[in-house]
């Protein structure tokens, strides 16, 4: 399945989470109801200090706390004084307070609410996907935090644990920038049936990259091979080359010609 196609598919089938447990930030809008109680139904913003004004109860703490936490504290308040066995449901309608970034190699690159429990797929299909010219791994900045450690730390994630799920667990958190690099690519010239660029995923040999290329023509030789490169700013060839040899990222691999 092509990135393209699951990256569809995802955007198909994601529905927003539930969030109850999703912690409350400032400039987030809540939907509050209580049933039976029109007056009490309300929508509210967050204010800047982190409460915002409720009918009956007054002022009430939300920043720092889950849904369901104000849940339990407009219920409880409720239940004191004013109402017998209140039902409250609150929702997020509005997510303000937190966001992650997402740059590089996707269609929407920008800000990204932070929903609930999102993970990085989610975060990458809200931007739209990763274009074709995406490398095969995203890299995760993470601001420091009260939690974290006092210096930005990284994460590199390859796509390809992405796509099989083998990294749903890792959280997003407030601040994050999930990055997506342009594919490195390389080159095979000469005596080859395909000549042109090709993608650099993982590690490529000098044998896999000339088998990518359709294989060397009667012409070629596979023993006269040359490869172009920059090294500290300067392009060198590289005129003894095996076929177990890596390709690195902008290489020229040509296939000259057979001398007899």
């Amino acid at each position: 399945m092509t990135w393209l196609i699951l990256f569809l598919t995802f955007l198909q089938a994601a529905v927003p989470r539930s969030a109850s447990d999703y912690v409350v930030g400032a400039r987030d809008k809540l939907a509050i109801t209580v049933f039976d109680e029109p007056s009490l139904t309300k929508t509210i913003t967050v204010d800047g200090d982190g409460t915002f004004d409720y009918p009956l109860i007054g002022r009430v703490r939300a920043s720092g706390l889950t849904v369901r936490a104000i849940q339990d504290d407009v219920v409880t308040k409720l239940k004191k004084d004013f109402l017998v066995n209140p039902q409250v449901t609150i929702e997020v309608e509005t997510y303000r307070s937190q966001n992650v970034y997402v740059t590089g190699q996707v269609r929407l690159p920008g800000a990204v609410p932070l929903m609930g429990n999102m993970t990085v797929m989610e975060a990458l299909a809200r931007a739209g996907s990763p274009t074709p010219d995406a490398g095969s791994y995203i890299v995760i900045n993470r601001r420091p935090s009260s939690d974290t450690p006092a210096q930005p730390t990284q994460e590199r994630i390859a796509m390809s644990d992405l796509q099989n799920g083998r990294v749903q667990a890792i959280g997003l958190h407030d601040g994050d920038t999930i990055y997506v690099p342009k594919a490195e690519t390389f080159f095979v010239t000469g005596q080859v049936r395909n000549p042109g660029p090709y993608l650099l995923d993982g590690d490529v040999t000098v044998a896999k990259a000339l088998s990518m290329a359709g294989g060397v023509t009667e012409r070629g030789s596979r023993s006269r091979l040359r490869i172009t490169r920059v090294e500290d700013g300067r392009q060198v060839v590289v005129k003894s080359v095996r076929p177990d040899d890596l390709v690195r990222p902008g290489d020229s691999i040509e296939v000259l010609t057979r001398l007899f």
